[in-house]
């Protein structure tokens, strides 16, 4: 359902925040309880043995005996659960300040309930983007994630119908010391599960943490499209100087309040996302081999499709939105110029929107440590995936 006036951002993030509130990780809690305290704790460190299962697969199995095929895959899976440890950590680390522009956010929609009706279309068709890329989240991450664990089931009940039942692990790992006894089919069934709830739990990881930003950033494109609008109604006829003044006041105090959200996005996640460009380059190298190397030997991998494309998603959407914000940024220095303030005598007129202009004249946009997040840098990443998989199809292919 799309969000209604009077417009809440927990109505707005609904799909999104039930997830994050399940796994513990929602900014939006602030009674710290016992099931707040384990939820936290121990998912986390569960996804951090995950990852050291992976690797440890990696090492003394899969490199072991060559199969380089095994090793990418179990690799992909180490990645995902580094990734979705630190993504937890980070809105845990940094909840304080998530709250305080989730609380701005708030006044900004009950400011908007006296806007005009085409200043509160923009508000709610920027609310309705954050709403679908939180949806889009929720089907995604759960068509990635359950392919797994379906595609193990599907295969068993295939072979019991055959007559030749044998267990289908949901990821071929390897254990440290009980590695002889995983077929067991009791073993088996706790080793299932046990891959199973993982699966569950990054799933809610990223639905958590993945539109969080976009919708941050797609609320902050609906404000910077209502500034440029006021500016280029700032010096209509029939104002006094004394209202140009106050309406390029207020102007500017939303600036700043805009500018302070987008720092503090930058601030708390340059690092993670300068970390999802370069393992996201990794994951979609990854899969693409494994689809190609199951279409050669034992046909789709249906699981791994699904996954390639979650990959895609998973720093386009970022990409996308950071994009969204630099066009909107640009549009606001064009109408800062454009707002007619060459015939406006006024001095300290001028001067403000001469310091408006200089503040905008280098794009607001989302940054990684080194370079900003656009769609250049989405199709930059891309193309150094395409060419990881070609090394690898080349060496192992």
């Amino acid at each position: 359902m799309a969000p209604q006036w009077p417009l809440k951002f927990e109505e707005v993030t609904k799909s999104s925040r039930v997830f994050s509130r399940f796994n513990g990780s929602c900014p939006m809690i602030e009674t710290c309880n016992k099931i707040w305290w384990i939820k936290n704790i121990f998912w986390p460190i569960y996804s951090l043995f995950c990852f050291y299962i992976s690797v440890y697969t990696v090492i003394y199995q899969d490199f072991k005996n060559k199969n380089y095929a095994d090793a990418i895959r179990n690799g992909t899976m180490s990645i995902v659960g580094f990734t979705v440890a630190f993504k937890h950590s980070l809105l845990l680390f940094h909840r304080k300040s998530i709250r305080e522009i989730i609380k701005i956010i708030e006044r900004d929609y009950e400011a908007a309930i006296g806007f005009t009706a085409e200043e509160k279309d923009t508000v709610l068709k920027h609310a309705q983007l954050g709403t679908s890329i939180c949806k889009f989240w929720v089907i995604v991450a759960f068509i990635t994630s359950m392919m797994f664990p379906v595609k193990s089931i599907v295969l068993m009940g295939y072979y019991l119908v055959k007559g030749e039942f044998k267990l289908v692990p949901l990821m071929d790992l390897s254990y440290p010391f009980i590695n002889d006894y995983k077929n067991i089919p009791v073993i088996f069934g706790i080793l299932f599960f046990s891959c199973f709830c993982f699966a569950v739990y990054a799933a809610t990881a990223y639905i958590a943490f993945d539109p969080l930003v976009p919708v941050i950033v797609a609320h902050t494109c609906g404000q910077l499209e209502l500034i440029s609008n006021r500016l280029l109604k700032v010096f209509v006829n029939g104002k006094n100087m004394e209202e140009i003044n106050e309406n390029l006041k207020d102007i500017n105090i939303k600036l700043v309040e805009i500018y302070r959200i987008i720092d503090t996005v930058q601030k708390n996640f340059v690092v993670l996302y300068e970390f999802m460009m370069k393992t996201t380059t990794f994951l979609i190298s990854f899969s693409a081999f494994q689809i190609v190397e199951g279409a050669k030997h034992n046909g789709i991998s249906v699981e791994f499709v699904s996954f390639f494309f979650g990959a895609i998603l998973h720093f386009y959407s970022p990409c996308y939105f950071s994009n969204l914000l630099m066009d909107k940024s640009e549009q606001l220095r064009q109408a800062i110029y454009s707002c007619g303030w060459e015939l406006q005598p006024n001095i300290r007129t001028r001067k403000c929107i001469l310091l408006m202009l200089t503040r905008t004249t280098k794009s607001v946009v989302i940054r990684t440590v080194f370079m900003p997040i656009c769609l250049d840098t989405f199709a930059e990443m891309a193309r150094q995936a395409y060419g990881i998989y070609n090394i690898m199809n080349a060496a192992w292919g």
